[in-house]
């Protein structure tokens, strides 16, 4: 339009704050939970197939997972070689792995291991498995709130229908007695 004029926006970028400012810890976490990239995910219905053995995991990670010690599995510091199968969803989807023990917890008889560099192809299974399981953890969290949901209904209900009868019977014996 005549008389008019176009503005135009600049985006900037300025820190708050320089990276020589920022405060260094004195020292270093002790546990290996500080220091993890990659969010782990509890694993339901997710198999490792090591030499010809299949075993548990129990949570799945892009950086590694946890599963059940192989029978001859070894100790940390070894590399174990396999395919992670998820049936998280209706649908099977399946990965293989090279990947380095890096935890024995003896108490549970697991090992928690990180994944050696993967091939595209790898990672795309890798991130069908994640999606999977993520898509069963949500399904299965929405569940769990539609339930949580339900009996506090089905409570209120029930309180407001005891509260109704008492109110009937004292509406009954106030009717009687008069």
């Amino acid at each position: 339009m005549p008389g008019q004029t176009r503005a135009s926006m600049t985006l900037a970028y300025q820190a708050d704050i320089s990276t020589s400012q920022l405060p260094v810890p004195a020292t270093a976490p002790a546990g290996g939970r500080e220091r993890r990239v990659h969010h782990r995910r509890e694993a339901t219905r997710v198999w490792a197939q090591v030499d010809g053995g299949w075993y548990r995991v129990h949570d799945l990670s892009l950086g590694g997972l946890m599963l059940d010690h192989p029978v001859d599995g070894p100790e940390v510091g070894g590399v174990i070689e396999g395919e992670v199968h998820s049936r998280a969803t209706a649908r099977l989807y399946k990965t293989s792995f090279r990947a380095t023990v890096v935890r024995h917890d003896r108490h549970d008889n697991r090992i928690g291991v990180a994944f050696e560099p993967m091939e595209a192809e790898q990672i795309d299974g890798l991130l069908a498995i994640l999606s999977s399981v993520e898509r069963a953890y949500v399904t299965s969290r929405e569940a769990d709130q539609r339930r949580a949901d339900l009996r506090r209904l089905l409570r209120r209900l029930a309180l407001a229908a005891a509260a109704g009868a008492v109110l009937v019977a004292i509406g009954y014996s106030v009717w009687f007695l008069r």
